[in-house]
């Protein structure tokens, strides 16, 4: 199993990282970790409609 780390920062795009973690959900031999910055956050909830619990758990 391969393993992939997904940075999401401040900047924004936010949902291109939500959307890969989507995309990787169905690869069934990757197993994918999250890693969001504090500014990461505040980008997710003023540009997307997700929750940081719901990205955390595409992770």
């Amino acid at each position: 199993m391969k393993r992939l780390i997904v940075g999401i920062s401040g900047a924004s795009g936010a949902i291109y990282g939500v959307r890969l973690l989507q995309v990787l959900r169905d690869v069934t031999d990757i197993e994918t970790h999250l890693v969001m910055s504090q500014a990461a956050r505040q980008t997710l909830s003023l540009e997307t409609d997700f929750s940081l619990r719901e990205v955390q758990a595409l992770a």
